[in-house]
């Protein structure tokens, strides 16, 4: 419109248009300030550090691992100047080799009949070909001359009918899948090269799998005493099983470790395993499942809240998750004076951390990931420090975490699982293997013992030790 057309326009008429131009610009006013918001957003986004393992969740797998320098001022590799060195123990020999002079090598007279000197000795420890054996039981049965019955013998413990590798194969077989994540290939390899065994991938499947079935009964008399402990630490990773995303959780105490593999990361799965135990403490991160778990308190992990606020230190200078993260630690530290102090001086203590906590948590945060730390920690503020409570709750749940990492290194070597029954076999076997290990025992005995009764002369292998 021109100068002409606005001068024709009546006073109502250029009223109207001037409301309407003012409508408009304030609209666009109001687009420009949230656009300029959200440029402002992406900017600060763009200027902010990646995560990697260090201030976040992130696996040190996918962290990136800079180039060492050596300085010159760098002590060198190895055993530093007055290490006094150790070689290994002399052991009594199971065969002796005779070093005997038989003819003099510079006139060549016979010396094998003139008495020599021992002059030194050296020992080689070695291992003797590996070569199977086959043991055949044969079975009798005959009539009582006294009474007339007719009586048959049984087949000893691990010689039944229907088996047709012995015990110990298929321990070290099982020992070597699940234990050290050689795949089936691999390990048809390897048996057949170490033991001269030729077998089927089939057969190595099926004996796993028989496995995992014997194993089962001591799997959850693990659960069963799981169920009866005061703190339990849990925590869940993924699994693949017959090209499905499913998970693998893990429940943990001092002495025992207990596996499962569900295709759900639903607290029903929680419900499944502790039936109606109810422990003093549960540790484990904020997954929403494990905050719905059985107990009368929750002990959050220390270790990803570290992370998390060296992040927001990171990204946006916080002092307020500096000092948060100093509080935190300063909690850890206490926990382990807790036996040194007097113990009106420990209560003094945490009363007074407690407080500088609560401190902390009603301070007005500016940056919006301390922010967003700050409302996790008011909403979880029980869950913080349990552990300064009850001296046997960790602050942390890396038991967890760690009893988790073997069965991420199978997954990884194996690509996962191809039916429900494989997965929950590595679960039975995992639970077990574990919870020796946490008792100091040997695997592969313990395998033995619970694939197959050991003879009436040899003790029978017990998880209640």
């Amino acid at each position: 419109m021109n100068k002409t057309g606005l001068r024709n326009l009546s006073k109502d008429e250029l009223i109207k248009l001037v409301l309407e131009l003012h409508a408009m610009n304030e609209k666009l006013r109001e687009e420009n300030a949230q656009l300029r918001k959200r440029v402002a957003k992406l900017e600060k986004q763009l200027k902010r550090p990646p995560k990697t393992p260090k201030n976040s969740s992130v696996p040190p797998s996918a962290g990136r691992k800079a180039n060492r320098r050596r300085s010159s001022k760098q002590r060198k590799r190895g055993a530093q100047k007055g290490h006094r060195g150790t070689s290994r123990r002399r052991s009594e020999p199971d065969v002796t080799v005779e070093c005997r002079v038989d003819t003099c090598p510079d006139c060549g007279a016979d010396l094998a009949n003139v008495d020599q000197d021992l002059l030194g000795s050296t020992q080689v420890v070695e291992i003797p070909p590996v070569e199977l054996v086959v043991v055949e039981a044969h079975r009798y049965g005959c009539t009582c001359p006294r009474c007339g019955e007719s009586v048959e013998a049984n087949y000893p413990p691990g010689m039944e009918s229907e088996r047709v590798f012995g015990r110990r194969l298929e321990a070290l077989v099982t020992y070597l899948h699940e234990v050290h994540h050689l795949s089936y290939v691999r390990l048809q390899k390897v048996m057949q090269v170490l033991c001269g065994l030729i077998i089927s991938v089939g057969a190595l499947v099926n004996i796993v799998g028989r496995t995992a079935e014997r194993l089962e009964p001591a799997a959850e008399a693990i659960r069963d005493e799981i169920r009866g402990e005061e703190v339990v630490g849990s925590d869940e990773t993924g699994a693949r099983v017959n090209g499905q995303n499913w998970w693998q959780w893990t429940f943990v105490t001092d002495r025992s470790t207990y596996h499962v593999i569900a295709s759900s990361r639903g607290s029903g799965v929680i419900k499944r395993v502790m039936g109606e135990a109810m422990p003093l403490a549960w540790v484990s991160d904020l997954w929403s499942a494990q905050l719905k778990a059985p107990g009368h308190h929750y002990q959050i992990c220390h270790a990803h809240q570290l992370r998390d606020l060296q992040y927001a230190i990171d990204a946006e200078r916080s002092a307020w998750a500096y000092r948060m993260q100093q509080l935190l630690l300063r909690s850890q530290r206490l926990s382990k004076r807790r036996e040194q102090l007097p113990a009106v001086i420990y209560r003094q203590a945490v009363a007074q951390l407690e407080d500088d906590c609560d401190a902390l948590l009603s301070e007005q945060v500016e940056t919006p990931e301390a922010q967003r730390l700050q409302k996790r920690y008011q909403k979880h503020r029980q869950a913080l420090f349990v552990f300064l409570h009850h001296p046997n709750v960790p602050y942390d749940n890396n038991a967890a975490e760690r009893a988790l990492r073997n069965s991420v290194i199978h997954r990884k070597v194996t690509g996962g699982f191809r039916s429900e029954t494989g997965a929950a076999g590595h679960a039975i076997v995992s639970s077990v293997v574990d919870t020796a290990r946490k008792r100091d025992q040997d695997v592969l005995e313990v395998l033995q013992g619970l694939i197959s009764p050991p003879a009436p002369t040899q003790p029978a292998h017990s998880f209640a030790s």
